[in-house]
């Protein structure tokens, strides 16, 4: 038995797909699928059923997967108890990023980080903020940017800066957009997005806090795919306001002139790692290329 086939193991039954497990992992899906199998055989028994939603464990896999879940964890611990034995940060630091890499100055991240601390192993995983958030409290990320404060217990926050959202829509409605009150826009088509999306929550304070139910005709989480479906027409959203300004130069979509929505582009980390070293290597680092920034959660 390998540690690496504990993780595949514990990430399938996470995603309940093979697939999304080896995107996470960064490995192809038949290796995936082999230690599973490799596992399976150890074990004496079978871990997961096919079913049309994906993967889902026997009776006898939730069991084994809680202890394996146990094992990485202080197999972390180890990481974490050696890690301090060292005078510099060794080993990976596992980022999550809620936009593109550009966005959130990784390249000159990354460049830091090499020339500070070389023995530093960098991993990247695309999510929204929410996920980010609650992989950060599962251990499956150390880290992550994500838009929103989620200062709390568990999680300690760097603010990096403050954004405006706007609420932006397809060219093809510029006429009922430019001239629509809060009332009005309930009545147009608008993509939804899903719970662990800062922009539900937006919605949730713009829209049914006041007793208006928008026109939901599709779902997405992703700013790329967001944007794709105001500029094929679906429905209005929420768009960064310097982007938005620019999309609407170009012609792409049509910018609401009403209310503006701050929101904080943040760093966060657990709050027991940051006395880990590579905690304080990437949270320096952050601060570096980000400039002076507020820590929260303390």
């Amino acid at each position: 038995m390998e540690l690496y086939q504990l993780q595949s193991f514990v990430t399938v039954a996470r995603e309940n797909h093979l697939t999304r497990a080896a995107d996470f992992l960064h490995i192809s899906q038949p290796a995936v699928s082999a230690h599973i199998k490799a596992l399976e055989e150890e074990f004496g028994q079978p871990l997961f059923i096919r079913t049309p939603k994906g993967m889902e464990l026997t009776p006898g896999g939730v069991l084994l997967c809680g202890k394996a879940e146990k094992i990485l964890e202080q197999i972390e611990e180890l990481t974490l108890f050696a890690e301090d034995l060292q005078e510099t940060p060794v080993g990976k630091i596992r980022i999550g990023l809620n936009r593109d890499s550009e966005f959130l100055r990784i390249p000159a991240l990354y460049q830091h980080l090499r020339s500070s601390y070389p023995g530093l192993e960098i991993g990247l995983h695309h999510a929204v903020s929410g996920t980010i958030v609650k992989m950060i409290e599962k251990n499956e990320l150390d880290c992550g940017f994500v838009l929103g404060n989620y200062a709390g217990d568990e999680i300690r926050v760097m603010v990096l800066t403050e954004l405006n959202l706007r609420v932006v829509g397809p060219v093809g409605m510029r006429k009922e957009i430019s001239a629509a009150c809060q009332s009005d826009l309930v009545e147009l088509p608008w993509i939804g997005n899903p719970p662990g999306c800062p922009y539900s929550g937006i919605m949730e304070t713009f829209f049914y806090k006041h007793g208006l139910t928008p026109r939901i005709e599709v779902v997405a989480d992703q700013q790329s795919a967001i944007i794709s479906m105001i500029e094929a027409g679906a429905g209005l959203n929420f768009m960064l306001e310097d982007e938005a300004i620019i999309a609407e130069k170009e012609g792409k979509l049509v910018l609401w002139g009403g209310k503006v929505f701050p929101i904080d582009l943040s760093f966060v980390y657990r709050g027991n790692s940051r006395k880990s070293l590579r905690i304080q290597a990437i949270t320096e680092s952050v601060s570096t290329v980000w400039h002076d920034v507020d820590l929260l959660g303390e």
